[in-house]
């Protein structure tokens, strides 16, 4: 008579995706992690776990969670798309930087990676290089177009931080609207005249305000 094993048959872990598991899957299933649940939630072992894998399976395609992040930021890249080039160096460096914002706009997480982790993907450099060129052609030199494109940079990163971080009703604007007109006249006096509700978009808006700073 054969007594049975009473231990249970282990089950074969079944991945999310059919085929085999290649880079262009773990980076995908990755982005779906950081969208859904944060930038901290990505680790080498949540992503295995997404995708149903051993942690070493992850490991043959991706050496480790730095590789991770610049093949993602990679594909933030990739989502930048302007326009032709255009011969007026200003439509040239509005639509360049616009097409940035709107990609980081979409994944707020790759800001952090690019301002505190100081990492970035060669893949933007075609949009940069533009910038660069524009810049040039407006008739700035060398250095002016350096501290150009930083400028124009820092307040790009910025909006996009801000907006990404500030609630509907933050504390910071229901203690101005407590402030006493008196003991701040200039800063109440604007502030009595804006309209009710939360700001509207006012990158592009801005953006003409600093290059009309920056540009000859």
């Amino acid at each position: 008579m054969t007594i049975p094993d009473p231990s249970p048959t282990p089950r074969r872990r079944q991945r999310r995706y059919e085929g085999p598991l290649n880079r262009a899957i773990i980076v995908d299933t990755a982005m779906v992690i950081v969208r859904e649940e944060g930038l901290d939630a990505l680790t080498m072992r949540r992503l295995a776990a997404g995708l149903r894998v051993a942690p070493m399976s992850v490991y043959r395609h991706i050496d480790d969670r730095q590789t991770l992040l610049l093949a993602m930021l990679d594909r933030v890249a990739d989502g930048v798309r302007p326009p032709p080039i255009a011969a007026d160096p200003r439509a040239e460096i509005t639509a360049v930087i616009t097409a940035i914002h709107d990609a980081l706009h979409d994944d707020p997480w790759a800001i952090g990676l690019l301002v505190a982790n100081k990492l970035a993907s060669p893949k933007i450099l075609p949009a940069v290089n533009r910038i660069y060129t524009a810049l040039t052609n407006s008739g700035l030199a060398p250095r002016d177009v350096s501290m150009a494109y930083m400028l124009i940079w820092h307040y790009t990163v910025g909006e996009l931080l801000d907006r990404h971080h500030t609630p509907v009703d933050p504390f910071s604007r229901s203690m101005v609207r407590a402030a006493d007109p008196a003991e701040y006249p200039g800063l109440m006096t604007v502030v009595a005249q804006l309209p009710e509700g939360p700001p509207s978009d006012y990158f592009a808006e801005n953006l003409q305000r600093i290059l009309d700073g920056v540009m000859r």
